[in-house]
């Protein structure tokens, strides 16, 4: 931008445009910004207040942007603004990321005696030589080591140069390039390390100082972490200010100029929350209580969760019922599991709402859901669940709450064909390890109703799931209403289930010996609706082996009642008798020769379509 739009920037100010802190960070006049600073922080409407905190917010990457930043911080320390310091606590401890960085030693020496030779070589491998190695040439021995030495530093070319200004048009550059610009931090690193001493300073001053204000001052930097600030251990360990609130005091660390280390012989494994100023978090139990709540850095979560734990649920007994119950859907699980576990112990759940359980079971995480389901069959009566509800329960897929509804649905039985029928949507349910017992016991209550119709049984050959499809066979098999109901089976010859298909070409098997032993009437099915069950099965390629020989003996039986269907029929048969699998072309060849066999006045029919076979004379 021009020097003369810090105009335009001060009215954007003043009239609070939402775009007043994207403009101000692409103005590089160091020195307009620097008295810009007084004018800006002095200006305590909101919507000011609220930019400020937002450009805090913001990495320390805007160009020529120094002496703002510098202004600011001095500004809000003379001040007292504990808000503004949070920030700033914040801001400094993101500059400064340290990287892992492999080096080598290296080790030469040349000896006469292979013996001395070999010792030496173990000796550097004891060591923890990467590398270890003998070499003869001359008469003498050659041994050689390599050693990796790590060291942890900022990387070089950190720092926003102060000559040139990054190009607008970053996105479009190659990856690597972007990378390297958007890592760039105002101040060197140095300076930076000197500031974020300095932001902790205040905090520790503070709490020397005015020790009611230390706690709820540093509760609001901490809440300010996020996870990507503590991507690893090494990430961690660079937030300068916020190991010194969780973990001053911890034998594990060593803190130094250049940032936290780990103390000799220690590892990262051991590290166990030491806080600055125990003493003050040890009044303040509630505090804890919005770390838990509102961390959005999962190790700021732990170890208020640590002191939690600790006390034996003592503050969190302490809160409120709403407080509690909100914790529940907390995305951190360990969060919602302690919460749940307190909620075991609290009083007044007998005076909560149906609605309000309802919406908990909606929110909850999934970790509390075992225990809030429990709590709800103890302080809820049945009656006040209506069947509707329960059977939304019934049909949701997180376990626990699916178990919930089937409990509550037991108690009930339908009283109307409406309220028979809305338990049919219990056959899409969701929990499958519950799915089969909730939809037996829709079958059983339906099959008792007064109000039952056949149709419901199809309502089961018509879900997806098969473990329903399965209880509506049985049902089917078991209620002679639904068995011998002819409009039942024609629908069911249409099913596109394979299953179903093959259940009911086993059964119409059945059927017709049943009538041949003089034991039942075969069903008046539509022939053509037949004909299609059978192609379907015979075409199916994955499924049916076992049943595709009743299907061929069916057709033969269907020519030799129907001779006038041969031309319908035979076209079908050909599927079985031209399969390459050999049970199914055996079963077509031995239906085709009984179908001649049984229709000699067919034998030139047959001879046609099937010009492949040798008829023996």
């Amino acid at each position: 931008m021009a020097k003369n739009s810090m105009l335009v920037i001060e009215e954007m100010l003043e009239r609070g445009d939402p775009a007043f802190v994207a403009a101000l960070r692409d103005f590089d006049d160091a020195d307009r910004l620097a008295a810009f600073a007084p004018k800006w922080y002095a200006d305590r409407r909101p919507s000011s207040r609220k930019f400020l905190l937002d450009y805090l917010d913001l990495p320390m990457n805007a160009y020529r942007h120094e002496p703002l930043v510098k202004r600011l911080f001095k500004l809000a320390e003379a001040a007292g603004d504990d808000a503004v310091l949070a920030r700033f606590l914040v801001l400094f401890d993101r500059s400064i990321r340290r990287r892992r960085r492999k080096r080598y030693h290296f080790e030469y020496q040349t000896l006469k005696n292979r013996e001395q030779a070999n010792a030496l070589l173990q000796k550097w491998t004891d060591e923890g030589a990467e590398y270890a190695n003998i070499a003869e040439w001359s008469g003498q021995y050659h041994v050689s080591a390599r050693w990796p030495i790590e060291s942890i530093r900022v990387p070089r070319e950190t720092t926003m140069p102060r000559g040139v200004k990054p190009p607008d048009n970053i996105q479009n550059m190659p990856d690597r390039f972007r990378q390297k610009i958007l890592a760039f931090q105002l101040f060197s690193v140095h300076t930076r390390h000197y500031l974020r001493r300095r932001a902790w300073r205040y905090f520790r001053k503070l709490a020397k100082q005015q020790p009611d204000r230390y706690v709820p001052a540093v509760v609001q930097a901490l809440n300010l972490y996020q996870d990507r600030d503590v991507a690893d251990g090494l990430a961690l360990i660079d937030n300068w200010g916020m190991m010194h609130i969780l973990f001053h005091d911890s034998p594990v660390l060593v803190a130094k100029n250049n940032g936290w280390t780990l103390a000799e012989g220690r590892q990262l494994s051991e590290l166990e929350p030491a806080p600055a100023f125990a003493d003050l978090w040890a009044k303040a139990p509630k505090a804890l209580i919005e770390l838990l709540r509102d961390g959005r850095c999962r190790p700021v979560r732990q170890w208020a969760l640590f002191f939690l734990r600790k006390d034996g649920g003592k503050t969190l007994a302490a809160l409120p019922l709403e407080e509690l119950l909100a914790l529940l859907s907390h995305q951190d699980p360990e969060v919602a599991a302690l919460a749940s576990q307190a909620l075991t112990k609290a009083p007044g759940l007998d005076k909560v709402k149906l609605d309000r359980w309802l919406a908990l079971l909606d929110a909850a995480n999934a970790t509390a859901l075992d225990v809030l389901c429990e709590l709800m069959i103890k302080h809820l009566q049945p009656a006040q669940v209506t069947l509707e509800q329960a059977v939304q329960l019934a049909s949701r897929r997180p376990l626990p709450i699916a178990r919930l509804g089937l409990a509550w649905l037991r108690s009930k039985t339908p009283q109307t064909a409406a309220e028979c029928m809305s338990l049919l949507a219990l056959t899409e349910a969701q929990a499958e390890a519950v799915r089969g017992d909730i939809v037996r016991w829709v079958r059983n209550v339906l099959s008792a109703s007064p109000h039952f119709q056949p149709d419901w049984v199809m309502e089961f050959f018509d879900c997806r799931h098969a473990d329903v499809r399965r209880e509506g066979w049985g049902w089917l098999q078991e209620d002679p209403r639904a068995r011998d109901n002819v409009e039942l089976w024609r629908r069911l010859l249409e099913s596109p289930y394979d299953d179903v298909r093959l259940h009911v070409v086993a059964d119409l098997e059945r059927r017709v010996a049943a009538h041949q032993a003089g034991l039942g009437e075969p069903l008046a099915l539509d022939p053509e609706l037949v004909r299609f069950l059978w192609a379907s099965v015979l075409l199916n390629i994955y499924r049916g082996n076992r049943t595709k020989p009743l299907v061929v003996a069916q057709m033969v039986r269907r020519v030799h009642q129907h001779p006038n269907e041969a031309n319908i029929l035979l076209p079908i048969l050909s599927v079985a008798l031209r399969s390459v699998r050999g049970p199914e072309w055996r079963a077509g060849l031995v239906g085709v020769v009984q179908l001649v066999e049984q229709n000699p006045h067919l034998e030139d029919l047959v001879r046609g379509a099937f010009p492949e076979l040798s008829w023996a004379v």
